[in-house]
């Protein structure tokens, strides 16, 4: 019988365990930057398109970029990637808070410190994604990576409630140094921390390298599925939470404070999936956790769509955060544990897409939000990934096949 994962094990190792507390303190710092950056851009403009566009100047560079990135990554050194990545991002967050500082801000002001978030996203992201399966033994690795989705679900839980109420007793510029000193720690940590070599790093041109792994994806139909969708719900649905200045003032009535609580609804819901997905995972096959978990979630937005209760909407966000934390887990976990070594950059790059993706969901929901309400806009866009699920996950034979290897005790 096969052994439940115990993420732990993968903190017992000095090198992981400094990068991860690096890594829950940067990705804090993000979400933070995020969410102050969406609470002043509608508070300056009043507008819902010119919230998308300060999300759709985050999502430009990060995507255009992520899959150079992911070259990169199979061929530079992770660490000073993501050493550069994270001082660019420290530069952005300055940037926007001494103009908050000094009362100067302007849209231009955000949405250049969205765009250098976005540019060190494309590199920080398939970097990490190579560079901390070195940081511990291979056996570990399926109970690494849940501890890496844990960084990501409980940021989303503390980073939104803190930035609300620095906000509202503070203001935005004691917001936005906070960030900078989250995102600062893993610059830190990263001269700590003693990775094992690589495999040989790729050759020939960067080109070739990109088309070589995007052949190596269509090859593996498990690969190419789990992107897949993991893309399109990015794309339709992943935006939601882009939304949630817009539902909170305008649909729920509720200032910084609310919003606070709302959007730290999904952290909450992320963190409480990734602390029982080991349990789930044991007891469910790859294929139906995904399945289940990226159905309910849809379920979930629409209802928060629909709702006009504060409550019920934080605990439809709540299921949201929940079902993606075991999905997003699931589909990591899948990917680095089936990856070969040498293609892992460029992989995971591919699949770090969502995060960008992210992005111009928030853009494309507000901007149809703006033209059609915000109701019909996050649902129809659940409704698609609902369909998509069901009519090509669903049916896939490779994911209906696909049993994970053991993991340690």
């Amino acid at each position: 019988m096969e052994k439940k994962a115990n993420p732990l094990l993968a903190l017992t190792v000095r090198n992981f365990r400094l990068y991860w507390v690096a890594l829950v303190a940067q990705v804090v710092g993000q979400h933070m930057f995020w969410f102050t950056l969406g609470w002043l851009a509608f508070e300056i403009t009043g507008s819902q398109a010119q919230l998308g566009f300060i999300y759709l100047c985050g999502f430009v560079p990060q995507f255009t970029l992520t899959l150079l990135g992911g070259v990169l990554a199979d061929r530079v050194d992770a660490r000073k990637l993501i050493g550069a990545a994270q001082t660019n991002s420290a530069i952005g967050i300055i940037i926007v808070g001494l103009a908050t500082m000094f009362g100067v801000a302007q849209l231009w002001h955000l949405a250049l410190g969205a765009f250098l978030l976005g540019l060190s996203g494309a590199i920080d992201e398939p970097a990490r994604a190579s560079f901390f399966p070195r940081l511990l033994p291979r056996p570990l690795l399926s109970s690494a990576v849940p501890l890496i989705s844990m960084a990501f679900g409980s940021s989303r839980m503390i980073a939104p409630s803190i930035a609300g109420f620095l906000i509202a007793a503070a203001g935005a510029p004691t917001t936005f140094l906070v960030c900078a000193a989250g995102v600062s720690t893993m610059i830190a940590v990263l001269f700590l921390v003693r990775p094992a070599r690589g495999e040989a790093r790729s050759h020939g041109s960067l080109l070739n390298n990109f088309t070589d792994s995007l052949h190596y994806i269509r090859g593996n139909e498990v690969f190419a599925k789990v992107i897949a969708v993991a893309l399109l719900n990015a794309t339709m649905a992943m935006g939601y939470i882009h939304m949630l200045p817009v539902f909170a003032k305008d649909v729920l009535e509720v200032d910084s404070r609310g919003l606070g609580i709302l959007t730290s609804a999904a952290g909450v819901g992320a963190l409480a999936g990734l602390l029982s997905y080991a349990w789930l995972e044991s007891r469910m096959s790859p294929r139906n956790l995904m399945v289940g978990a990226l159905t309910a979630y849809n379920v979930a937005l629409i209802g928060l769509a629909l709702s006009d209760w504060y409550w019920f909407s934080f605990c439809m966000i709540f299921v949201a955060g929940l079902c993606h934390g075991y999905f997003l887990t699931c589909a990591q976990v899948i990917l680095q544990t089936m990856v070969e070594d040498h293609y892992r950059g460029r992989v995971m790059s591919v699949f770090t897409l969502v995060w960008s993706l992210a992005s111009l969901s928030g853009f494309l929901l507000n901007i149809a939000g703006s033209l059609a309400g915000p109701r019909l806009a996050l649902a129809g866009g659940a409704v698609i990934v609902l369909a998509y699920v069901w009519l090509s996950l669903a049916r896939a034979t490779a994911l209906r096949n696909l049993v994970l290897a053991p993991k340690p005790g």
